[in-house]
């Protein structure tokens, strides 16, 4: 029969498989069974910082191992920003195409074709970044292949962009409230996940890549074709097993001498509305003096980071404080259970007050729970010295749940005059990217995602950039204005433009050596291309303007997911005032006397 065996994916080196929802012995382990995952492949294009891609992954078991008709559950990871636009399952020669419905009316769809004995299939987005596949009618020597389309937004390293495809999963740590309190159905139920050792899993890789160079993945050797403007990206062993995420990084084909506005677009007339994407890169940056840093660090010493993990945190922390100057000065904590801190207040970087944090930290040896949350709210209480810049690295593999409660702390500062950029540094095969990538975009900072294997190179490598964005920004207060009254930017505030007529997104500051993006929306107008400028908040502009160009569907689903994102943290943050929601809901175009969509 199938095999039993199954393990946490706390190490990385499991695959995520179809688990068949009626055990056959008794026991909470024992009558687990599986469908092995038998193939993965990824194929796609990717123009600028926009990922159009498709996910096929194959499964089936041989009469051999089982003569049952049955059913199954799978819990599929995909990035958490990830809109997906099309589900497709194929059992044989039989294929069934997924249809957006209200959850009630899907489900009931499906239990009355499984009633009926049919093969059907459910597809249903679990939480930011999982999603769960139920399929009935599964038949021995029948593969059944599941084919996901779906955009994602590439992230902004240094003067170039990553991409992070989930490959694997991994658990949560579940705070002891929300343990006690869940309501059925939550997201923080549906883990950990049960995954299972199968060696004979593969992964492939198929990717068209426009306007990119120095193409590059860590962990995965590459193999890439140029052709004109057009670069054809596989895995140069033409087929792996997937024990680790696929993070690609490549650089835009230019060097910008002053700020590089690049816009693009989807005319949506049936909506009334303009999507856009804006790509912000940084002017090259002469040295000079260098800024006084105020750097606090969170180390994550809970249950999940021991062993290599703990040890590659403790080593990149280590490493930070050591580069510190006496000019600069730095908060340091371990968090857990709760927080403990090397002192109360900021100190100065001196060689002896870093010798003995470099002590205090590694006789850290106790461990417990991921209360984060604790841990940066009491970091963004230190009070602040006279530093040109002020940050928080959190350095963490980031296995949380509480994600409300974070990004809310994230938004506060961000708001904040004299507020601390957020970064994380994440130290895991399987890290929870949702999470880091957000507090570092709500929170203006960067997020950095690496092996727990220093030998691999790639903490160096992160240090490097997380230091050089570390620095004085290129431009503080830069809006990004567009030539319409109205316009949204979901987890940007809209404010008044210089030019009257026009209306700006807060782009907050230009961090230098790193590109920045946007993505919206506004009216249509008169059915006219957007006009886009940035601009300082006294009306300066530094760059010329921009129309948007092409046009690109795939923009109103991202911009979609990321309102329903951003709806979905307000849903979870109970300390916020009725205002506040009401503000933030108006931001994302609900508006009226009932918040119904303005667009």
């Amino acid at each position: 029969m199938f095999n039993p065996q199954h393990f946490y994916n706390s190490r990385g080196d499991g695959f995520p498989v179809l688990e068949i929802t009626e055990p056959k012995a008794s026991g909470p382990e024992q009558g687990r069974r599986f469908v092995p995952l038998q193939r993965t492949e990824l194929s796609g294009r990717v123009t600028g910082p926009v990922a159009d891609l498709t996910l096929v992954q194959r499964f089936g078991f041989s009469a051999a191992e089982s003569t049952e008709v049955v059913e199954a559950l799978y819990r599929f990871p995909l990035p958490g920003d990830a809109a997906v636009r099309g589900v497709t399952v194929r059992f044989g020669e039989v294929e069934i195409r997924a249809e957006l419905k209200p959850r009630a009316e899907a489900e009931a769809a499906y239990a009355e074709a499984k009633k009926a004995g049919q093969q059907a299939a459910l597809a249903t987005r679990a939480g930011p970044n999982i999603f769960t596949l139920q399929v009935a009618g599964l038949r021995p020597d029948e593969p059944v292949t599941v084919e996901t389309h779906f955009v994602q937004l590439a992230q902004a390293a240094g003067n170039g962009w990553s991409l992070r495809v989930p490959l694997t999963l991994a658990p949560r740590y579940v705070r002891a409230d929300e343990a006690s309190g869940r309501a059925p159905g939550k997201a923080t139920e549906q883990l950990p996940f049960g995954l299972l050792r199968d060696p004979g899993h593969r992964f492939a890789l198929d990717l068209a890549m426009a306007g990119a160079v120095s193409i590059r993945s860590t962990g995965y050797a590459l193999a890439v074709e140029a052709s004109g403007e057009t670069a054809q990206v596989r895995l140069a062993d033409g087929e792996v097993i997937p024990d680790r995420d696929l993070v690609l990084s490549w650089t835009p084909p230019y060097a910008a001498e002053r700020p590089v506005l690049h816009v693009l677009a989807h005319d949506d007339p049936a909506a009334g509305v303009v999507y856009f994407l804006a790509q912000v890169a940084p002017p090259q940056v002469t040295a000079g003096d260098p800024p006084r840093r105020e750097l606090t660090l969170l180390v994550d010493h809970s249950g999940s980071m021991s062993g290599p993990k703990w040890e590659a945190a403790d080593w990149a922390t280590e490493q930070l404080l050591r580069g510190l100057t006496p000019e600069d000065a730095f908060g340091l904590a371990v968090f857990h259970n709760t927080p403990f801190w090397f002192e109360r207040q900021l100190q100065p970087g001196t060689p002896r007050t870093v010798e003995n944090a470099v002590a205090w930290l590694k006789g850290r040896t106790d461990s417990g729970g991921t209360e984060l949350g604790v841990a940066l709210e009491q970091a963004l209480h230190l009070p602040t010295g006279s530093g040109d810049t002020r940050a928080v690295l959190i350095v963490t593999d980031g296995q949380v749940t509480d994600h409300a409660r974070l990004l809310q702390l994230a938004d506060r500062e961000f708001a904040s005059p004299q507020r601390r950029r957020i970064s994380v540094l994440c130290i895991d095969s399987a890290p929870n990217d949702f999470l880091a990538l957000q507090l570092a975009e709500r929170g203006g900072g960067v997020a950095r995602f690496l092996t727990s294997s220093p030998d691999e190179g790639d903490i160096t490598t992160a240090l490097d950039e997380i230091l050089a964005d570390w620095s004085a920004p290129a431009l503080a207060g830069l809006r990004l204005a567009v030539d319409r009254g109205e316009v949204h930017a979901v987890g940007r505030r809209a404010v008044d433009a210089a030019e009257p007529g026009w209306r700006a997104v807060d782009l907050g500051d230009l961090p230098a050596g790193r590109v920045l993006w946007v993505a919206g929306w506004a009216p249509r107008g008169e059915g006219g291309p957007l006009t886009l400028r940035l601009e300082l908040g006294n009306g300066t502009g530094v760059a010329g303007t921009a129309a948007a160009a092409g046009d690109f569907p795939a923009l109103a689903a991202l911009v979609a997911a990321r309102r329903i994102i951003e709806l979905e943290y307000l849903a979870q943050a109970h300390t916020l005032e009725p205002v506040e929601i009401e503000r933030r809901l108006r931001e994302l175009g609900y508006g009226g006397p009932q918040l119904e969509p303005a667009v």
